[in-house]
Parts: C-alpha cells; sequence; structure tokens
C-alpha cells in the first residue's frame, strides 16, 4: 500500500504553521482584544480592503453630521440647503520581514530541545510584539524614549504612515488637562479626577463644524458603552493608589457588574469609573524630557472611543492567503535552516481635517516602580 507523506514543502503544512503563528501572536495581543469590524463601535477598526484586491492605500471618508437652525414658517428654503461636508483618512499598508537562523543539523543534535520549535515561539513573539508596538506608536503619534519599544529604535518615525503629533484639541496634558509639556510637574500623575475631566472633555466635543473636534462616541462591547482609559502599569498604580484599597475594590465590583468577568474584551480591565474603563497596557510610550528643566519623567495614556484607529492587511498574492506568510529554507547547500516570516500590514490612528478621531492623547508624571 502506498504511504501517504508530507513534506516540508507541502503548502498545507506551510498554511497551517502561518495560521497558527497569526492566531498565536493575535491571542496575546493587548490590542487584539479592541480590533471589531468594519462598522463596529470597536476602538480600533480592521479594514479589509486590501485584502479583497491589489492595493496599498486605504481611504476612509467620514460625512459631517447637519448642524444649523431649521428654516420656519415664512422663510424660504432654496438655496438655503445643508451642503454635505466630507473629510478623508488616507493609510498605507505595507512590508514586514524577519527570520532566525536556527543553525545546522548538528546543532540540533547538541541540544534535547526541538530548535524548529524554539525558533516558530521565538518568532511569534517577535510578531505579537512588533504588531503591539507599531499600533502604540502609531496610535500615540510617538515612539517616546522608552524601553517598553524594544524593535523600533528611537530615530522611528512611523512605517509605513507617519507618525502625527496630537493636535492640540485632542491632547490633555496633567493630572487637570491644564498643564504643557514645558510646565508638566512630577505631582501630575493619573488620579480619579483625571478619568472623570477626561470624560467630561470626551463628551463635549459635539461636531458639526470643519474646525471642531467630531463627536467622540463610547466603545460598544458586550452590549455595554464605555470609554477606555489604557495607561502603562505605572499609571495603574497612581490610579490605585488614589482611590485606596476600598475605591479600588468598587472599580472592580463595578467593572464585573457592568461588564461580566469572563467578557474577553475586558480580561486586561483593571477597574471601572465613571463609565470609564481603566486599562492597562505593557507597551506604552514614554518621555524624558517634560518639565521647565526638561527633566521630569512621562508617559502618554490613551482615552480611547470608538473607531479611534485603522490595522489593515494585505494578502493579496501572499501565499495561502494569510494574513503572516510563514516559510522554511536552507543556506550552504541545505547545511543551515532558516525560519521566516513575512506580512503586509499598516496600522494608523484615525485623523480627519488635520485633527485626531475618536482618542484624547494622554500626557501625564508617574510615579516610578521601585
Amino acid at each position: 500500500m502506498a504511504r501517504t507523506t508530507i513534506l516540508p514543502t507541502d503548502p498545507t503544512k506551510r498554511k497551517a504553521w502561518a495560521s497558527t503563528v497569526a492566531n498565536d501572536s493575535a491571542k496575546e495581543q493587548y490590542f487584539s482584544r479592541l480590533i471589531g469590524e468594519e462598522g463596529s463601535y470597536s476602538a480600533i477598526v480592521k479594514k479589509t480592503d486590501a485584502e479583497k484586491g491589489a492595493a496599498d492605500e486605504i481611504v476612509t471618508a467620514l460625512v459631517a453630521k447637519l448642524r444649523g437652525a431649521p428654516i420656519t414658517e415664512g422663510q424660504k428654503l432654496e438655496g438655503r440647503e445643508f451642503r454635505m461636508q466630507y473629510a478623508a483618512h488616507t493609510m498605507r499598508i505595507n512590508e514586514f520581514r524577519h527570520g532566525v537562523n536556527i543553525g545546522a543539523r548538528i546543532e540540533q543534535s547538541r541540544v534535547g530541545y526541538n530548535l524548529k520549535k524554539q525558533g516558530r515561539e521565538k518568532l511569534t513573539d517577535y510578531i505579537k510584539e512588533l504588531y503591539e508596538e507599531t499600533i502604540c506608536c502609531a496610535m500615540a503619534g510617538a515612539r517616546g524614549t522608552g524601553d517598553e519599544v524594544q524593535h523600533l529604535g528611537l530615530d522611528y518615525a512611523g512605517y509605513p504612515n507617519a507618525l502625527r503629533a496630537p493636535d492640540a484639541a485632542h491632547l490633555y496634558v496633567g493630572k487637570s488637562g491644564d498643564k504643557a509639556k514645558a510646565t508638566l510637574v512630577q505631582g501630575d500623575v493619573l488620579a480619579l479626577t483625571t478619568i472623570n475631566k477626561l470624560r467630561t472633555k470626551a463628551k463635549k466635543m459635539l461636531g458639526g463644524q470643519p474646525d471642531k473636534a467630531v463627536k467622540m462616541a463610547p466603545i460598544s462591547m458586550g452590549g455595554k458603552k464605555v470609554f477606555c482609559l489604557s495607561t502603562c502599569p505605572e499609571g495603574i498604580q497612581d490610579i490605585r493608589d488614589d482611590a485606596g484599597a476600598q475605591g479600588w475594590f468598587e472599580a472592580q465590583k463595578a467593572l464585573t457588574t457592568a461588564i461580566g468577568k469572563e467578557s474577553e474584551i475586558f480580561k486586561g480591565g483593571a477597574g471601572m469609573f465613571n463609565g470609564v474603563l481603566v486599562d492597562e497596557m505593557e507597551t506604552c510610550i514614554k518621555f524624558a524630557d517634560y518639565g521647565a528643566g526638561a527633566n521630569v519623567p512621562a508617559t502618554r495614556s490613551l482615552f480611547l472611543g470608538a473607531n479611534a484607529g485603522f490595522v489593515a492587511h494585505g494578502t493579496k498574492g501572499t501565499a495561502d492567503g494569510m494574513t503572516v506568510a510563514l516559510d522554511e529554507e536552507t543556506t550552504d547547500r541545505k547545511h543551515d535552516s532558516i525560519l521566516f516570516f513575512e506580512m503586509i500590514f499598516g496600522a494608523d490612528k484615525t485623523a480627519y481635517n488635520g485633527m485626531d478621531y475618536g482618542l484624547i492623547s494622554v500626557d501625564h508624571a508617574f510615579t516610578a516602580a521601585v
């Protein structure tokens, strides 16, 4: 009887491998819990236009809401109709690649573990962290100087979409939002009052005018409407210290009551204050040059509403249609084994008429970890 053999070059093996790596890395991402389909009220929307055809640029249109006094009895409507106002956001996708040389067969014989398995796991970790850092920098509009961003150098300016600093209407600096970069002090850490003021700021974005911030809608998850404050571990600690043990317990109780402890999207949620989910993200943007002496450490948290950012993949022409193409080959006449991946990807924060959309950047000091 003939024996069925699946060779290392079999396309079904590559597809299964790529799918596993893509799924593993997505499950471990912070931002994966905030990504939803087009038309949803997710914080980040996954655009699929580039997956359907040959394209590396995605354009999203925003139609501004109508605003103005009505035409009343005795007044002529002709010539006074509303004029539709549009704005567009354009983002690009491009290629990311890397690989790992796992050595020759003799290296495998010298160790008691599977080098290829280790290589795949480490590539999975790398893809996960690259996703996180690319999305985080895009949303923050900066790379910063902190060690939390490990794979993108200090000179990183955005790829394939250039990083864009927050506009004045969507930037909140200090504990109370009344500071600037040069006036921030070490005591300007996150507090419960910060969360309340951010919620009010978001609610006062009414839209309807070309030069005004567009209305900021909350995220809809698990049937609930919430805003989300994503901050670094130090920011979470400062809020906990401000709330006190009893206050923090009440915040966690409110989160469980409002959302449910089994809700996937909120498994990273630390607490709920005044309709705002306080969430912890390990990958965060830090600076070292705030304050009058340019020596106050600061970080940028993200106050997120619906559709604050976009991500997109290009799968047209990619082997097996996977968002991450993973393969293996040899060099030096089949002596060394190489594992490598390729993905076509892009991330960007949403902006219309030069202003951020669904996002307030929160610059604040923090209490350093001991």
